[in-house]
């Protein structure tokens, strides 16, 4: 049998149409990962910015950590970010989860009543508080710039 151009032309097009409703998907999912974690930060800021005036040195709070844990992985697998961005948005999670860690820590030289011991932890999650959101040059403004440019940077199918 001889197949034609046109048969040939409906089949490729049949091809592309199959596949558009994935790639649209695709693009829509990956910029609500980068929603999520633009979101998560603003919230880690606003809870670090409150860590200083918090009259309690042993909080209940935590910074979330959910999101960024979830998306970032799936957004390093896609290829959506460079080796520089990578390492900026990995610096501002781990910061994160220093924070964390000395939130749980000074939690537990409460237990242990070491009062010492507890106000070291306590300066020392001000410190990385203000290190994380403090300046233009902090790493949440750092982080924040990386993830602004991901979510606005729109083409036709968004």
């Amino acid at each position: 049998m001889d197949i034609g151009a046109k048969e040939i032309l409906l089949v490729l097009l049949g091809f592309v149409l199959a596949h558009l409703p994935k790639w649209f998907d695709r693009k829509r999912n990956l910029k609500a990962h980068w929603c999520a974690i633009r979101a998560e930060m603003e919230l880690c800021k606003e809870i670090a910015e409150g860590m200083r005036t918090e009259p309690r040195q042993t909080p209940l709070y935590r910074l979330p950590v959910t999101a960024f844990d979830t998306a970032f992985p799936i957004l390093l697998a896609e290829a959506t970010v460079t080796e520089a961005e990578s390492q900026t948005l990995s610096r501002f999670s781990g910061h994160v989860h220093d924070i964390n860690r000395g939130l749980d820590n000074a939690a537990e030289m409460y237990k242990a009543s070491e009062s010492g011991k507890l106000e070291e932890e306590f300066n020392r999650n001000l410190l990385k508080a203000k290190h994380l959101v403090e300046g233009y040059g902090s790493i949440y403004h750092a982080a924040k710039g990386i993830v602004d440019a991901k979510i606005s940077r729109r083409g036709w199918w968004y």
